[in-house]
């Protein structure tokens, strides 16, 4: 009878054990999921703070860019017109002036002239701020003011040399591309109109 009951309580211990395991293996479990949800969450929360940040600083680098954009160019980008080439001065190599600030007298003046559509823009160089103009219509001289318009792109500006094929020239007929020096950045198939004086 005494190994009857030895055996009986070796398997009430047993049972214990094993119990004792399996709801220590839970708990095991249960802190292990705790764990990996916290570390997602950790995980998560630095991304947005990254992808914040990040949105800020490259927010912050655009409005510095605009602004020292408009410092460059001045008022609203807009250039006056330089004085009339005289007589003598075809053949001679034209020397590029620095645009200048249009006055709000000349400005009403060219807004309120009417525009004839000369071309397209086929190509924009960034680093020497030059576009291509594709010329449809209508010639294009030393000292016409232009009015580039397209998606994102509207502003006046005062044509101080003209190139054809890297060689420099005084105007442009329909049928050439012309590389013209821009004050702003412009983008493929913006419309180019010749503005009348």
């Amino acid at each position: 009878m005494a190994a009857g009951r030895r055996k009986a309580a070796r398997k009430k211990a047993t049972g214990k054990k094993t119990t004792r395991k399996k709801a220590g293996a839970k708990k095991t479990a249960r802190k292990k999921v705790a764990r990996k949800k916290a570390t997602a969450k950790k995980t998560a929360r630095k991304k947005v703070a990254r992808k914040k940040a990040t949105a800020k600083k490259t927010t912050r680098k655009k409005v510095a860019r605009k602004k020292a954009t408009a410092k460059k160019t001045g008022r609203r980008g807009k250039v006056a017109k330089p004085a009339a080439s005289r007589p003598s001065d075809v053949g001679k190599p034209v020397e590029s002036a620095a645009p200048q600030v249009v006055s709000a007298t000349e400005d009403a003046k060219i807004a309120a002239s009417v525009p004839t559509r000369i071309g397209v823009i086929t190509h924009y160089f960034g680093k020497v701020g030059a576009g291509v103009i594709s010329l449809e219509s209508g010639e294009l001289r030393v000292g016409d003011t232009i009015h580039v318009r397209g998606h994102t792109t509207d502003f006046y500006q005062r044509v101080n040399r003209i190139e054809i094929d890297h060689a420099q020239v005084e105007i442009a007929r329909p049928g050439q591309s012309a590389g013209v020096e821009l004050t702003q950045r412009v983008r493929e198939h913006d419309e180019v109109f010749k503005v009348s004086d």
